[in-house]
């Protein structure tokens, strides 16, 4: 049970630390070419071993702890009693297999040495790509090769094309263009006549034009039995319905009306431009004076502790290379949080990244469980 929740914590940490055992470590390997098989593998995760690396961080147990539902206690006893039987079993047969990981054995030096199984790819970005292998191309396919001969033999015989072909062909493009501008031409200096309408050559205006005239003859003529009015009879009927004496004295009573309303318009059109007052027209404009504001910088958040500060951080994970740290705690930040990493110091050799920091243990530790529901039961309290 121990040996798959190891094989598992590998997928998303680069170090795991097995308690009085060592420590794996994990290494990015990019993709590569098998000149002998013709294959192609996919980028993946190579594994190494560390004996010195003896310290319980802590990520084992709490995850075994936390997926299995048991106590820290009891978790820890498990990974005890996996590494005594790990010990036992290398002194007694010099070979202990950690299944779909490795195998450790004893050199003549009695020093651990560790031979990693290449099984599946723990690497997360390359989940799922298999081994391609290439196949040669075989000269065995005629049906293939005499498509190919014969589409370039059709391209060789349309760039050799005869020239009497291309001379005909010009031959034609330039009798096209020389009738165009022949046409347009003469388009135009019929245009510059002036007694010649070029909307005469439109069979459907003349068709207009002739239907027209054939029916303009009967709109002049008057009904039959009417009798036109002349004008002195007109001028007469005018007189008796309205006399001149009444039509003189309503043309003098309108035109007072009409000049003391042209009058008002203009006096209170020049009174509104005249009668302003001297307050207002005295008054000077002052110009605004604009104070330059300094903008102020935010200060730059802190993202590296390089040095110890005797403040408590919150851990997340613990990683090998920096930017694999980086990486984790941009996106711890991205989630919304105060994550920090922080270089090793003299006893380790791995990067931490944090998710916050406090002056004291105690503040750490009583917010831990806060923190557990985002980011699982592995993490824990560091004093740096």
């Amino acid at each position: 049970m121990v040996a798959k929740h190891i094989k598992s914590l590998l997928y998303d940490h680069d170090c795991v630390i097995i308690p009085e055992f060592g420590g794996l470590i994990t290494r990015y390997v990019s993709a590569k070419i098998n000149p002998v098989k013709h294959s192609f593998a996919p980028p993946s995760k190579k594994i190494a071993f560390n004996e010195k690396l003896v310290l319980n961080d802590g990520l084992l147990i709490s995850t075994i702890a936390y997926q299995n539902n048991i106590s820290k206690e009891e978790a820890q006893q498990l990974v005890t009693s996996f590494v005594q039987q790990a010990k036992t079993t290398l002194h007694a047969e010099n070979r202990f297999e950690l299944q779909e990981i490795g195998v450790f054995r004893y050199n003549p030096e009695h020093k651990l040495e560790f031979e990693y199984v290449e099984g599946e790819n723990l690497l997360d970005a390359s989940f799922g790509l298999p081994e391609l292998v290439a196949r040669p191309v075989r000269v065995e396919e005629p049906a293939v090769l005499r498509t190919l001969i014969k589409e370039r033999q059709q391209e060789h015989a349309k760039e050799k094309q005869p020239l009497r072909k291309r001379l005909k062909r010009a031959y034609n493009v330039a009798a096209g263009l020389a009738l165009a501008g022949l046409t347009g031409s003469a388009l135009y200096f019929l245009s510059l006549q002036a007694d010649y309408n070029l909307s005469s050559l439109n069979p459907i205006m003349l068709v207009n034009a002739s239907y027209t005239s054939s029916n303009t003859g009967d709109i002049t003529r008057y009904a039959s039995g009417y009798v036109p009015v002349t004008g002195e009879e007109r001028v007469a009927t005018y007189a008796a319905i309205l006399p001149q004496e009444a039509t003189a004295v309503v043309l003098e009573q309108q035109q007072p009306a009409l000049e003391e309303q042209t009058f008002l318009t203009a006096d209170s059109a020049s009174a509104s431009l005249v009668f302003m007052p001297e307050e207002q027209q005295n008054e000077e404009v002052k110009e605004e004076v604009v104070v330059p504001v300094k903008e102020v910088k935010p200060a730059e958040p802190v993202l590296t502790i390089n040095e110890k500060s005797g403040r408590s951080y919150i851990i997340i994970g613990g990683y090998s290379t920096t930017e694999n740290a980086a990486v984790r705690r941009d996106a711890a930040r991205t989630a919304g949080h105060d994550s920090k990493m922080l270089t090793p110091g003299p006893n380790s050799k791995l990067y931490r990244v944090s998710v916050a920091d406090f002056a004291t243990a105690d503040e750490a530790k009583a917010v831990l469980n806060n923190y557990k529901k985002s980011f699982g039961e592995t993490i824990w309290v560091l004093n740096y």
